[in-house]
């Protein structure tokens, strides 16, 4: 009977510490969570470095790389920080010029920065960020305010691609790819942003949020990729939808 109740106590303490191992994660998943301003303040209470965790490091945020195949643009022709739509949109820097200065290969990468713009948190960050900046900005108009398609912005350190080929050209070069629905958008599409000085800031990827056979993007799916070809390089940006989510539910 030894060996039994041996092999019991252990079961017994292998069941404990699982459970205490179940209760260690829940409790991480919790605080991770809790720290998410989307998930436990108002918009409204955001303050700037709330909001740069959102514009920076947040499921509807993407940075990736690729590589630049073409000659950076000069100095005088790199975009400032982005301000429109009444000083809506402004989004971190990516570097500019002063980047591709670090050194004579880290021209060659190049930052690009992928925004899941149509969403509530998105629209509101932005517009909460205009108001810390002294703006006169409706944030809860401008977050509210349906969207009837999915908004994608890419910026690039240097947009001299997009300053070479038109909108059409990029409503072709680019696509959503469903990863569990297998199904491919086509961009409806795109828009160039520019600053005051009539440079280009931001393209602006418009995909309808309906299909043939219903939503583009089903409430199940598990995954979301956008990709652009741009240059010799193509730029995949993968979104999760199931933790594109704020005290209001799913927000795409």
């Amino acid at each position: 009977m030894k060996p039994r109740t041996n092999f019991l106590l252990g079961t017994k303490i292998l069941t404990k510490q699982v459970a205490i191992l179940l209760a260690l994660l829940l409790e991480v998943t919790l605080v991770w969570a809790a720290d998410k301003p989307w998930k436990t303040k108002q918009f409204q209470q955001w303050d700037q470095k709330e909001l740069q965790t959102i514009l920076t490091d947040s499921p509807w945020v993407r940075v990736t790389t690729i590589q630049r195949t073409w000659l950076p643009v000069s100095e005088k022709d790199v975009a400032p920080d982005p301000q429109i739509n009444g000083g809506v949109r402004q989004m971190p820097a990516g570097g500019g010029q002063a980047a591709i200065r670090a050194g004579e290969g880290s021209w060659r990468e190049l930052n690009v920065f992928i925004y899941w713009q149509s969403s509530r948190v998105m629209r509101a960050a932005t517009a909460r960020q205009a108001v810390l900046h002294g703006e006169n900005v409706d944030v809860e108009k401008y977050a509210s305010e349906p969207q009837s398609e999915y908004q994608i912005i890419l910026r690039m350190e240097d947009m001299t691609p997009f300053v070479q080929h038109n909108e059409e050209f990029f409503k072709s070069s680019a696509f959503l790819q469903m990863k569990k629905g297998k199904s491919k958008i086509s961009p409806s599409h795109v828009l160039y942003e520019r600053n005051q000085k009539g440079l280009i800031q931001n393209a602006v990827f418009f995909f309808p949020k309906t299909g043939p056979s219903g939503p583009a993007v089903s409430g199940d799916e598990t995954e979301v990729q956008f990709s652009c070809k741009i240059g010799d390089s193509t730029v995949h940006a993968d979104f999760r939808p199931r933790e594109m989510a704020d005290q209001s539910g799913p927000d795409l």
